[in-house]
């Protein structure tokens, strides 16, 4: 204390003497410019002179669009950023081959191409002529690269979405400097106009660190859309969106888009008072329907998303590997609850998901589940039955077979919700019958591209239980053992034969010398089946023949249980024009582009 006394008292005949001669030279500049007829006014040193603000003519439009979650990466293609804001700004970012519309049938993206046609059929080619005027923003041409680029990435890395196709590719060749693109594959590919959306940038991401999984986690460095994404904000949880100036096509009639995170009571008052034009509740419940009755917002708008909540069985390891206790395992799982749950009586409940190749809102879905058993709903007398009959036998710390305990480890991404949620919800239903669970919640990434690769899985058996703790109710971040149940959204909405294949088909046949495409995420293959999702793949019968016989086979080995299609709510203001639900894939956003505010 003393010591900063005698530094205080040091100090200050030092400022004094500083100070004088300052106030001495601003005492006479002031009384020089007084004495002037229009003297200008005084500026610290320090300062500069900020320019005059822009008049309303002057300014860009900026269009406010609420969100209640901006979780997640920007890479398109992956399961780990497969959210409804992810899907948002590929569309308005990303130039795409071809463009699905409202009815689901696709049409050639003039924007980008001049033409895309079959020109072959042994080998299977199509051709590919890319404007010349379709660049990047910043500069580089759209080229044939890119297109290279993301077949490779899409037939060699694991947890992306639709990959069956692009096996199929068997090259990439570029002619008149980069703009014509000749894609030859290995078999016919009905389905082709499915490929090549939402193109990467190859020349900035094949040599960046992370790479194609990483690489776009927290920002897309170039555009080949009408808007360019000038900032990420995780402080304030908000992006921005400018006009893309360097844009070929027409350009976006708003100047900004800003997208904002916000509660979902805030949001709902935002868009009463106008703060927000816009508001995408990306998992709405009977709580968002509650705040937007009571805010009395009318313009909204249910729109299925890309997506079904899904229970993944996994056949990989020991024990689920075994069909008796994977039927056990099923017959413990409540579904109803599940989708009661993962909903929350929100609009989502309207879309039970029945099927497992066509997601509720699809054109010529059908409900194929069965009538009755396991999973449809949940069975204590066939659960003890069938673990008896695969030689478990009850004890008081769970399900004991040749002196280990029956263990399961469920998994599901950290802040995605609802999966953690479902998550723990299965394991609570799984230990009401004695069954063990440990539950595991890492990244996203980490689920997808590590722990539910079938090449990275430990096929070793399960695990005996820590004698330390007789509830199995322990979590853990890195389970040191296979993932067994995965609680994850799987892709839905393309094209049915390449979702059919992707998500329950075996990896293709390759030559010798070309690295095995990664598998599902089930990591199921089923060799018998797999004829027939072939023959829908490549045209050999047509898909709306094969899937009724392939349907109750899905069902029957009780690997993939869908729970229900993820919905979002969109609500805008009065003034906002131009607003569209937007086909499935797409999303209500990717038409941002043509919104107006009147």
């Amino acid at each position: 204390m003393r010591t900063r006394t005698g530094r205080w008292h040091r100090t200050v005949p030092l400022l004094v003497a500083r100070l004088v001669p300052l106030l001495v030279s601003l005492l006479v500049t002031a009384l020089v410019l007084s004495c002037t007829a229009d003297p200008p006014p005084l500026v610290a040193p320090d300062q500069a002179v900020e320019p005059a603000a822009p008049t309303a003519s002057e300014q860009p439009e900026e269009i406010v669009i609420g969100v209640d979650d901006l979780d997640g990466g920007f890479n398109p293609h992956t399961l780990a950023d497969l959210t409804p804001t992810g899907a948002a700004l590929a569309g308005l970012l990303l130039p795409s081959a071809f463009r699905q519309q409202p009815d689901g049938s696709w049409q050639l993206d003039r924007t980008l191409l001049s033409s895309a046609e079959v020109t072959g059929t042994d080998p299977f080619t199509v051709t590919y002529r890319i404007r010349q005027d379709a660049a990047w923003s910043d500069t580089a041409p759209i080229a044939a690269e890119d297109f290279g680029y993301l077949a490779e990435q899409m037939r060699s890395q694991p947890g992306v979405i639709d990959s069956a196709g692009y096996q199929l590719i068997d090259q990439v060749n570029s002619a008149d400097g980069g703009k014509t693109v000749r894609v030859q594959f290995r078999s016919p590919y009905p389905g082709w106009r499915t490929l090549f959306r939402h193109l990467l940038p190859a020349h900035l991401l094949k040599d960046a660190p992370g790479g194609f999984a990483n690489a776009l986690d927290n920002t897309v460095p170039v555009s080949g859309g009408p808007f360019v994404l000038t900032s990420v904000d995780p402080a304030r949880r908000e992006l921005v969106l400018a006009r893309n100036d360097r844009y070929w096509a027409d350009p976006a009639q708003a100047g900004r888009l800003v997208l904002r995170q916000l509660f979902p009571a805030e949001l709902a008052l935002s868009l009463r008072s106008g703060a927000v034009q816009a508001g995408l509740f990306g998992r709405p419940d009977a709580t968002t329907t509650y705040l937007l009755d009571r805010a009395d917002v009318a313009q909204r708008r249910v729109v299925p998303q890309p997506s079904v909540a899904t229970a993944v069985l996994r056949p990989v390891a020991a024990p689920l590997d075994e069909e008796p206790v994977r039927a056990a395992v099923a017959a413990a799982l409540d579904r109803a609850s599940l989708i009661a749950t993962g909903t929350g009586s929100g609009p989502s409940r309207e879309l039970v998901a029945n099927a497992q190749v066509l997601a509720p809102s699809q054109p010529g879905y059908e409900a194929t589940v069965p009538e009755s058993g396991p999973p449809v709903e949940p069975d204590e007398g066939t659960v003890i039955e069938l673990l008896a009959e695969a030689g478990y036998a009850r004890v008081p710390q769970g399900w004991e077979r040749g002196g280990e305990l029956l263990e399961l480890v469920v998994a599901a991404p950290e802040d995605r919700d609802p999966y953690p949620i479902l998550a723990s919800r299965v394991a609570a239903q799984l230990r009401m019958l004695g069954i063990r669970v440990r539950l595991a919640t890492p990244s996203a990434d980490e689920l997808y591209t590590t722990l539910l690769d079938p090449e990275t899985a430990d096929a070793a058996t399960g695990r005996a239980a820590p004698a330390a703790d007789d509830t199995g109710a322990e979590g853990l971040d890195d389970p040191d053992g296979p993932v067994h149940i995965a609680m994850v959204p799987q892709p839905a909405g393309g094209d049915p034969a390449t979702v059919l294949a992707s998500v329950h088909g075996c990896p293709l046949v390759v030559p010798a010398g070309v690295p095995m495409a990664p598998g599902n995420l089930a990591g199921v293959c089923d060799p018998p089946l797999q004829q027939r999702i072939d023959d829908a793949l490549t045209g050999a019968a047509p898909v709306d023949a094969v899937a009724p016989a392939v349907e109750p086979v899905l069902w029957d080995r009780l690997v993939s249980v869908p729970l229900y299609q993820h919905s979002s709510v969109l609500v805008t203001v009065p003034e906002l024009a131009g607003v569209t639900p937007g086909p499935l894939l797409e999303g209500p956003l990717n038409g941002a582009a043509q919104w107006q505010l009147r």
